[in-house]
């Protein structure tokens, strides 16, 4: 079904089924899984370029999805950070514009999530539950058996994540995560569950708990007033999710995320637009404690705290010209995301994305919580890596802000009333691609 109107006191047409995004969310979120299989049974050899083109197979159909509801203004910003980045390539060639394709991410699931309903971002968390929870039990009752099954190691090899030559201290086909390693144990019931940490449908334990913080987020968004079995038993299984994984950072976040929606400062913009600026600052301030004079930032201990302290080292260690997207850095970004984030789009650009998410007028309480849940999940998750950005969890996370944002009682294929494009503010039209 298609409809194309937009007139005062109507709502904006919307293309496709509102059903769509779900599956798309689903399979943005096991693909990896599939791949691993076929490359660990020979029918394939999957590298960068086969799981490059799946994920954008994906997005494709997304955009084909919401084009009807793409306005002019999206397009003009887009165009502008384009011709930001083209121009800052010929001075810093280590600029990727693997940003694009995360800003894709964000703005094609939220619209998808903004045609659908909460009762469809409940049941996209439902189905993804149920899997994640299934293959992760499998994971971790028949350890072996699934390593035969998913030969992690070697697909992350292949898709150059791994070097070929990296020692695989737990001597498993898991990922390299998937053990501490150097002795050190679980942080959650090592003796429930042992010294394994599980990754599930996305092959990595980190992914798995950025997944527990984002329902975690959704649910604190949505259960005000309304909390049911159903948002207990999300919480619990969230909480699930991070214990199976092990992920310091998730469990964390989750407590912060809970600490701040206790308190009327969640529904304040300035501070959702405050705390990612306001830990970056922090963690420049920490690598400013441990300068090493000539030495080049590096991971030396690969613990929270070694990656911290290297995050603010790089950052401590950056000239303007890094900052502002100018010069190359000096150390890969890979690992730390306000790096990744500053040296590909600019503290200018950085900042200008934030103001709009920040600030943007909220359509409905729920959105205006989850936006500053998200605030709190990037700062910290930004600070040891840039796993935020993957279409894993990335989906996902937009996905179910689109929801909030449409409404808890708007019907699938209806979005928040709104005026025509044409006529709308511009602030107002422009804050969608960020979102």
């Amino acid at each position: 079904m298609t409809i194309a109107y937009a007139t005062p006191g109507r709502v904006l047409a919307t293309s496709g089924d509102p059903q769509g995004g779900k599956y798309l969310v689903v399979a943005g979120g096991v693909f990896n899984l599939w791949l691993c299989f076929v490359a660990t049974r020979g029918w394939l050899h999957v590298g960068n370029a086969q799981i490059a083109a799946v994920e954008l197979t994906i997005m494709a159909v997304g955009f084909y999805m919401i084009r009807n509801r793409i306005d002019r203004n999206a397009i003009w910003i887009m165009a502008v950070t384009c011709g930001f980045l083209a121009g800052a390539k010929l001075v810093n060639p280590a600029i990727s514009f693997k940003i694009l394709h995360d800003f894709g991410i964000m703005y094609i699931f939220y619209q998808l999530g903004r045609m659908a309903s909460e009762r469809t971002a409940r049941s996209t968390i439902r189905i993804l539950m149920v899997l994640v929870l299934a293959v992760g039990f499998v994971e971790l009752v028949f350890t072996q058996a699934f390593a035969q099954a998913f030969n992690i190691w070697d697909y992350y090899v292949q898709k150059g994540v791994i070097s070929s030559d990296t020692v695989n201290y737990s001597n498993t086909n898991l990922f390299l995560s998937g053990n501490r390693g150097a002795g050190a144990g679980r942080t959650f019931f090592e003796s429930v569950f042992g010294p394994h940490r599980v990754s599930s449908i996305f092959l990595e334990p980190d992914s798995l708990g950025n997944f527990s913080a984002v329902v975690f987020a959704w649910c604190l968004s949505v259960s005000k007033n309304r909390p049911g079995r159903r948002c207990v038993m999300l919480y619990i299984l969230a909480a699930l999710c991070f214990v199976l994984a092990d992920s310091r950072f998730a469990s964390g976040c989750c407590a912060l995320m809970l600490m701040l929606r206790l308190t009327p400062l969640c529904r304040v913009a300035l501070v959702t637009f405050l705390l990612p600026l306001l830990v970056a600052t922090a963690l420049t301030l920490v690598g400013s404690f441990h300068e090493l004079p000539g030495v080049l930032p590096a991971i030396l201990k690969d613990d929270l705290s070694g990656r911290l302290v290297f995050s603010g080292r790089l950052l401590d260690y950056w000239h303007v010209g890094q900052w502002f997207g100018m010069a190359p850095s000096q150390v890969y970004t890979s690992d730390t995301g306000y790096a990744y984030v500053l040296n590909n789009l600019g503290a200018i650009l950085t900042l200008f994305y934030l103001g709009l998410f920040a600030f943007r007028p909220p359509r409905s309480r729920e959105g205006e919580i989850m936006r500053a849940m998200m605030s709190v999940y990037f700062a910290t998750s930004l600070c040891i890596g840039a796993s935020v950005f993957t279409i894993k969890t990335a989906a996902l996370l937009w996905f179910l802000y689109g929801t909030t944002e449409a409404g808890p009682a708007a019907p699938d294929g209806a979005s928040a009333r709104r005026r025509p494009a044409a006529r709308r503010p511009v602030m107002s039209a422009m804050t969608e691609i960020a979102a």
